[in-house]
């Protein structure tokens, strides 16, 4: 774990344990950004982190500024060590802490959510930034830093160096500017969907996608991340928001399609997205493909806010933090709860984990569209022995205003368990 001046906001790739949770955890850094052995590598974190503070002051996030301030930190620590110029030791000293301490003074004020300061803040810092930078080679300020995926000790400023470990080729470090929710990047694949038939309820269905580049080459699993132990997850649902389904295909024979059986519970047209990282961009994507039905599409009709639910004989609670009664309002992040209890009413402390964590929460605007997806506060659970539960936190990040089912997937004594919820945000 990190140093508690280092913890970070928690992991959200998508839309996206009391009253009031906070709104922190221990998210993966990307490689050697707390730890930079250079200028060039300090530089670069800098550079990535002010880039996302900006974006996060435009778009009103104050919350999650503190986690990209810290970042800053280490890398202005390095930049004292590493200074070449005798005569300037001693001024870049100064300044390195100076800035540390505006660093400082943008994450309280973002934390009181008051942007003014937040920007008074800013501005002071990048003055002192930017005078930090005139002691430094100007190719070391503006420097890209590269990263095996694999082996993330493995760090380069040479793209055209391969990994010294598995000879992997290099990828650019990018540093995410949300850990809550980022929209999906712009698309660079596509994909299709053929079934066996139609969807009929309760009859199992195997459904083949094609995933393709925009060159029309096939997205083969060595294109993308592992994410929460796969490269591909796929979330199943029909517009009626009731019947929602998570699978991870298997490779054909045929380069770039994948394959999964999976037993609608509804005859009626569903939609799969696909959550996927391209390796090229590390950029969170979400292509779709339709199946069809004999039947209508049916709109949501149960959309009364409930935050209490069953699955498989166990009762999941929902509470939300920072007043309870209040909804959750979009482009606000909010944190949450989600309590699980037995038929007896007894907590419930063996969750099992499910793709690196005791629960996923995954959520479709009535828009059919758009979706979320959240995994709890604290890290991954990389232990298939650890156990869970009875309360888990997570941080909601709405996109827009509007209704939301919201399904709590958890494992309990091998079973997969979905607990859905009703959540209404306001603008």
């Amino acid at each position: 774990m990190h140093s508690p001046a280092l913890r970070a906001l928690t992991l959200a790739i998508f839309f996206f344990t009391s009253a009031s949770p906070p709104l922190h955890a221990d998210p993966p850094a990307p490689a050697g950004i707390l730890d930079p052995k250079s200028a060039p590598e300090a530089w670069n974190a800098i550079r990535l982190a002010t880039k996302n503070v900006e974006r996060l002051i435009a778009d009103n996030r104050l919350s999650e500024i503190p986690v990209q301030a810290s970042y800053c930190s280490p890398a202005l620590r390095t930049l004292a060590r590493t200074v070449t110029d005798p005569a300037a030791v001693a001024h870049v000293g100064q300044q390195t802490t100076r800035a540390m301490g505006w660093l400082g003074y943008i994450a309280r004020a973002a934390q009181e959510n008051n942007p003014g300061s937040v920007r008074e803040g800013y501005a002071k810092l990048r003055i002192l930034l930017d005078d930090i930078a005139r002691w430094f080679d100007p190719k070391a300020v503006a420097a890209d830093i590269y990263f095996c995926p694999m082996h993330s000790d493995v760090l380069s400023e040479n793209p055209k160096v391969p990994c010294t470990k598995c000879g992997m080729d290099l990828l650019t470090r990018r540093l995410p500017y949300s850990f809550i929710y980022a929209a999906p990047g712009a698309p660079t694949m596509r994909m299709t969907a053929t079934a066996s038939g139609p969807v009929v309820a309760g009859t199992p269905l195997t459904v083949k996608v094609r995933l393709a580049k925009t060159d029309k080459s096939p997205v083969l699993h060595d294109d993308l991340m592992v994410m929460h132990t796969q490269p591909i997850h796929l979330l199943i649902e029909e517009p009626a928001l009731g019947d929602y389904h998570h699978e991870h295909p298997v490779p054909t024979k045929v380069s770039g399609e994948y394959e999964f059986t999976f037993t609608p519970r509804k005859t009626a047209p569903y939609r799969i997205w696909a959550d996927l990282v391209p390796m090229a961009t590390g950029v969170q994507e979400l292509p779709t493909a339709d199946l069809s039905s004999d039947d209508k599409a049916t709109p949501v009709m149960d959309k009364a806010t409930k935050f209490a639910s069953e699955a498989g004989g166990y009762s999941f609670q929902l509470k939300l933090g920072n007043g309870a009664d209040l909804p959750p309002k979009s482009q606000q992040a909010r944190g949450m709860t989600v309590t699980i209890t037995d038929a007896a009413g007894k907590p419930v402390t063996q969750l099992e984990p499910v793709m690196n964590a005791f629960a996923h929460l995954v959520g479709f605007h009535e828009d059919y569209g758009t979706v979320i997806h959240l995994h709890p506060t604290g890290g991954d659970v990389l232990s298939p022995d650890a156990r869970g539960g009875p309360s888990l936190s997570f941080v909601l990040f709405p996109p827009k205003p509007g209704f939301i089912r919201l399904y709590c997937q958890v494992s309990i004594g091998g079973r997969m368990l979905f607990a859905p919820f009703n959540v209404n945000v306001d603008p």
